[in-house]
């Protein structure tokens, strides 16, 4: 999966930190538009790079203009996408992954009051949104609309996530 982090070289002039991290990247590039110049820290094997990933991205958390992108599509939100990157990151260490991600999604869910039908993603970002589901006759199928919401909560990236195949 490519994951692109593009900073400003304004920003990154100021910030030699900043500059070791970009550096650190599997691969990296100096590109140029019309906003100017920006270094870009480009992870092919993204989430394998997970911590230069995360460290990047807390060293560059005050600054403006900062481009992620993943498989092509911008990530809207960066803190999303972090919280997103943190809870994958904390599943690493864990004997199961899936039980991991059950467990988180489960303490969610019982402080959120979630309805009482097992829970279709097993994601502790998306499971209070399954509220919002639609069953109706014509609506699109339920993995569409959990892929749609997986995306709205910057996790469709994460190797963990379980989408139930139920059209109910």
């Amino acid at each position: 999966m490519h994951l692109s982090i593009a900073i400003p070289e304004a920003q990154v002039v100021e910030a030699p930190a900043l500059l070791r991290l970009v550096r650190m990247a599997p691969a990296f590039d100096v590109e140029a538009d019309e906003q100017g110049v920006s270094y870009v820290a480009l992870f092919e094997d993204f989430p394998k790079s997970v911590e230069v990933v995360v460290r990047l991205i807390e060293e560059a958390w005050d600054l403006h203009d900062v481009q992620i992108t993943l498989e092509a599509r911008p990530v809207v939100s960066r803190i999303k996408f972090y919280v997103a990157l943190l809870c994958y990151r904390g599943s690493l260490g864990a004997p199961n992954a899936e039980a991991y991600c059950l467990q988180r999604a489960a303490s969610v869910n019982n402080e959120s009051g979630c309805p009482d039908r097992a829970c279709l993603s097993h994601c502790q970002f998306m499971c209070s949104r399954c509220v919002g589901l639609s069953r109706h006759h014509g609506a699109s199928p339920m993995p569409a609309q959990l892929m749609d919401m997986a995306r709205a909560a910057e996790v469709d990236w994460c190797p963990n996530l379980r989408i139930v195949n139920v059209d109910t």
